[in-house]
């Protein structure tokens, strides 16, 4: 018993040393556009903040095609229209809703089923600071042959020095870090199987 309990707070420490070490690697917000791209995926989630800087991307030319992923199948989109302040003939004609995903492991199916269909090979995945090392981590097991760029997206999670804003923001780190950790292992696991 007392192995046990050591083992677990064994565990314990190391996970926590990890959850430091994930919450002060974590990106900061990007303050400038990415390089062009053939297309920018947005992997929807966090409210519409997401939303809003992939479809300023997508209006400052940062790509030809912009993918909205993870869009709610009751959400319209009319609704989806009112975040673009572009020109609407460019959202009618080049911004598609994916509307299969459920987790980020679904968006970064979808976003490559896209890509292959349309035969990209770069694209600009848009997401939250504390999300995007999990959505890279599933896009580059996705698709390993395309050229991936990020562009991150302020959660509200974190200060302006990219610590921890409250109780709420560390849970949130915390189930995040959790996410990642079972998306590594499985990336790890997917290569080893290819």
């Amino acid at each position: 018993m007392r192995r046990l309990i050591l083992g677990f707070i064994l565990i314990s420490l190391i996970w926590a040393i990890g959850l430091a070490a994930f919450v002060g690697g974590l990106p900061l917000p990007s303050q400038s556009t990415p390089a062009r791209t053939q297309a920018i995926a947005v992997y929807t989630g966090g409210g519409g903040a997401r939303i809003v800087a992939g479809m300023a991307l997508f209006a400052d030319g940062a790509g030809n095609r912009l993918l909205i992923s993870g869009v709610h199948p009751d959400t319209s989109r009319a609704r989806v229209a009112e975040f673009w302040k572009g020109a609407p003939e460019l959202f009618d004609c080049c911004v598609d809703l994916g509307r299969e995903a459920l987790s980020t492991d679904g968006n970064a199916a979808e976003v490559s089923q896209w890509v292959s269909r349309n035969d990209y090979n770069s694209i600009v995945i848009v997401t939250s600071d504390y999300h995007m090392p999990r959505a890279l981590a599933a896009s580059r097991t996705q698709m390993p042959d395309v050229t991936i760029h990020s562009y991150v997206v302020a959660s509200g999670y974190l200060d302006p020095d990219g610590r921890p804003n409250s109780l709420t923001a560390w849970r949130a780190l915390a189930g995040e870090y959790s996410k990642f950790l079972l998306a590594r292992v499985k990336a790890f696991f997917s290569l080893k199987s290819g």
